[in-house]
Parts: structure tokens; sequence; C-alpha cells
């Protein structure tokens, strides 16, 4: 199950020792260690969303679903819902924009809400507003095979898992700009019942059998998911800025290679990869 472990940022001689650690060769991490070590100016203003989404797409576990009208159908896949008819809207906000917040302050953001947006509107040159435009949470199942051959036999064995998929849409523009232009990002995760199993050739018998267990994903994992991203997705937000900073400022006709991360507990920068908000575009 999901756990979130609680840190504190260390700043002082031994953030700098081991931040020296993320210099090398390659210009944007020289770049990169420039934006990390100083100390941040960004004002945030973060708008929460008023609702969760929640959808439930097993149809497949419903009796008839196919002849049902579409109003039934809905009512159908809520009263068959596993998780999203027992989610508490305002519980999972809350853990997650704690969560959010509160490592965007470890990182460096000042972090206002609406109640303090004259303090906000006062503040530096660098401040900008997110929205969290939108929170999805979709429940479905996962279809998982497993298969493994003995004497030239292929067994399969198929489940279906039960998954959540995660959605986050946000939107993030200067304060004060003129032309009030904002990006728009986006964001998906998925837990999905834990999973663990086997083909054997039973000795007593002969016959070739599957052994399997499943943890099965509760309610209560959903909303420690929110919690966990919560965190995630304010990492995102600082690498988003870190990496403008690094194509701002590389050197005249250089490129960064890639799209880094910063990793505030390891004081290391590593490749994104995959793991970041996707740009969606410019509106």
């Amino acid at each position: 199950m999901l756990n979130l472990n609680r840190y504190s940022f260390l700043f002082g001689l031994i953030f700098l020792a081991a931040a020296a650690g993320l210099q090398s060769c390659l210009p944007e991490h020289k770049v990169a260690l420039t934006f990390i070590q100083s100390p941040h100016m960004i004002n945030l203003l973060v708008n929460p969303p008023e609702l969760v989404y929640k959808y439930n797409h097993k149809g497949e576990a419903v009796d008839g679903f196919d002849t049902l009208s579409a109003h039934e159908q809905d009512s159908a896949l809520w009263i068959h819902s596993k998780y999203m008819q027992f989610i508490n809207d305002s519980v999972l906000l809350e853990s997650y924009m704690n969560s959010f917040m509160d490592e965007l302050r470890q990182l460096g953001f000042n972090i206002y809400l609406n109640s303090e947006i004259d303090s906000f509107m006062t503040g530096k040159p660098q401040s900008y507003i997110l929205d969290i435009a939108q929170m999805q949470l979709d429940e479905y199942f996962y279809p998982l095979q497993d298969e493994d051959s003995f004497l030239d036999t292929v067994y399969y064995k198929k489940f279906n898992l039960n998954a959540i998929d995660y959605s986050c849409w946000f939107t993030l523009g200067k304060a004060g700009a003129e032309k009030g232009r904002k990006t728009l990002l986006y964001t998906s995760n998925t837990a999905y019942d834990t999973f663990d199993g086997r083909f054997f050739n039973d000795p007593f018998t002969g016959t070739v059998r599957y052994k399997y267990t499943i943890d099965t994903l509760q309610t209560r994992d959903v909303n420690e998911m929110a919690t966990y991203l919560g965190k995630k997705h304010a990492g995102y937000l600082y690498d988003f800025f870190l990496n403008h900073y690094i194509a701002r400022h590389m050197p005249e006709g250089v490129k960064p290679e890639g799209y880094y991360h910063f990793d505030r507990i390891r004081k290391s920068l590593v490749p994104a990869n995959e793991d970041r908000f996707e740009v969606l575009g410019t509106k």
C-alpha cells in the first residue's frame, strides 16, 4: 500500500555539500545548480478545485448493463462501484492539498490562497496563479494475463484487477500578465490491486496449477494515494520551473539534453523521463 514519508528540507553546509554533486560536464547541470541553490523568489497563488469528478467504468460487472438506458446505466455504475460511491470529496481534497502545499513550501515556493490575495498581489515580480482546474477519479477493471509453458504446452490465466486512474489538470499563468496567457498541464497516475501469481506443476497429481494472491485496493488507499500524489505533483511543478530556467540560461546555441527532476531528499538531479507534467498547450 502507499506510504508517504515526511522529511524536512535542509539548508546550509549540508545542502551545499550535497548539491555540489549535481555539477558535471553537462552545462544544464551547472545551470540547474544555480536555480536549486538560489533562494526561491516565486509566489504562487493556488486555487483548489471545488469537487472531484468520480466515474465507475465497470459496466461488465452489472447484469444486463447493455439493455439499460443511459440514465439507468449511470445509476447502476454508481451503485455497483467498489470505491467511487464511498470516496468523500472533502477528505480526498484535504489530503491532496495539504500534501501539495506542504511540499511546495519545502521546495521554496511562497504559497498563498484566495484569502491571502492582497498579500500575494503585493509580492515579488515572480508571482504565478495555479488553478487546479479538474481532479478526476476513474474506477475500472485492468485485464491481466499470465502465461507459462510446461512440456510444450502453454497455459494461460486471466484476471481482472481493480484499478483507479487519478487525473489532474492545471492551468498556470503569471499574475498581472496583460494577455493572461496560461499553460495547461496534465498528469495521470494509476493504482492497482497488488498481484502475485505463478504456474507450477503439482507433483502429486502431475497437473499444472496456478497459485496466486491478490491484495485488493481499499478505499483508504485512494485517500493515501491523494496524499502521495500531492507531494509528487508539487515536485512536478518545481521541475517545470527548473527546466524552463535551464532552457532560458543555457549557453548560446546549446540545448538541454533532456528534462530533469530534482530529488529534494537525495539532493540529486536525475532524468525525469515520463515522470512529469504533460504540457497540453497554452491559451
